[in-house]
């Protein structure tokens, strides 16, 4: 009888050991995040197309802009492949990066496009490698998807900034970008392009760490591995060429999913021709409700998205939404998104 007793016990202790392996990278919201390091003149950026073809753009200007900056790039190798709508094969894609994360001559990481094809690849990137080896990933619009990932997965801080073919962009984009891959303090309060006023839809204030990105793409991950936990974050949306109903669509899903009760604040950026019928509700209501619905903190106007200015959002950093009652709202960068600069590479 002692025997089994024994061996019990040692099952019980076996099987809370594998369930923590099993849980602990899912679950890691008790962890810190890691970051890459600040970039410096003489760096080399490395490009990757997680998804769409490059669509038979000229990249020379794109990539000039980089170098007018002073780095260097490196184009990865299924970066100009086509196969179907993707660039290069799911395998093709992921390889890609998980290789630019290995090779530290790579000191940042850009994606070329977006368009679709970034989901598909989640599941084969070395998430425990990217997160031994962490530098700055930026893109925006499908790219959510793998900001999502690396974050739920491997708790890496990336920025929701320029694809390559959208640079250098106006002159607010170029210099939010600038800022943002060279720094290593916080970015403090999000500039705003003159003009734009952050507006409050429910005042209050809320702090936590930034999640979120594309609708489309949030919403898409909800129920699969990669789906965003939203206890202790301000979650920030964006969308582009989506009817309001559909907009609602998506929302309604995050609201059943619990995502928009979990999370602290709310701040939707542009919602760029996500239009309506006539007598319809519009995309600002259809925002609205829902932010009122949960009850949290909400401001709208945040320059990041598919619009012309673009701010560089640091998903997975620490920050602050104060939505005042006089109807302006100001979005706080409290945490630095990169590590100190090294003296050398």
């Amino acid at each position: 009888m002692r025997r089994f007793r024994i061996y019990g016990l040692l099952a019980v202790v076996l099987i809370s050991l594998l369930t923590s392996v099993i849980v602990v990278p899912v679950c890691a919201y008790g962890l810190p995040v890691v970051k890459g390091r600040p970039l410096q003149p003489g760096d080399t950026i490395g490009i990757v197309a997680p998804a769409t073809h490059s669509e038979d753009i000229a990249l020379a200007p794109h990539l000039e802009a980089l170098h007018a900056m002073g780095y260097k790039t490196c184009l990865a190798p299924s970066a100009l492949h086509r196969y179907g709508y993707f660039a290069g094969t799911d395998s093709e894609r992921a390889s890609d990066i998980n290789e630019f994360f290995r090779d530290d001559r790579i000191d940042a990481i850009l994606c070329l496009n977006g368009g679709y094809g970034s989901s598909r690849i989640l599941d084969q990137l070395d998430y425990a490698m990217i997160a031994a080896h962490p530098k700055l990933l930026i893109g925006f619009s499908d790219i959510t998807a793998l900001e999502a990932a690396l974050y739920e997965k491997s708790r890496l801080v990336t920025l929701n900034g320029p694809l390559l073919i959208t640079l250098p962009g106006s002159p607010y984009s170029s210099q939010q970008f600038e800022k943002a891959v060279t720094t290593s303090v916080p970015l403090g309060a999000v500039t705003m392009p003159a003009g734009r006023v952050l507006q409050t839809v429910l005042p209050g204030k809320a702090s936590g760490r930034l999640i979120g990105g594309n609708l489309s793409v949030v919403a898409s991950l909800a129920g699969t591995p990669y789906e965003l936990k939203g206890k202790g974050c301000i979650l920030v949306l964006e969308d582009v060429g989506e009817e309001s109903y559909r907009i609602d669509r998506m929302l309604n899903q995050l609201w059943q999913n619990g995502l928009l009760q979990q999370v602290e604040g709310i701040v939707y950026g542009d919602f760029t021709d996500c239009g309506h019928d006539s007598g319809d509700f519009t995309t600002d209501e259809v925002l609205d409700y829902y932010a009122k619905k949960a009850g949290k903190p909400a401001a709208r106007g945040l320059p990041f998205g598919h619009g012309a200015d673009k701010a560089c959002i640091p998903i997975g950093a620490d920050s602050e939404l104060d939505a005042r009652s006089d109807g302006t709202a100001q979005l706080i960068i409290k945490e630095a998104h990169t590590t100190q600069k090294n003296a050398s590479k």
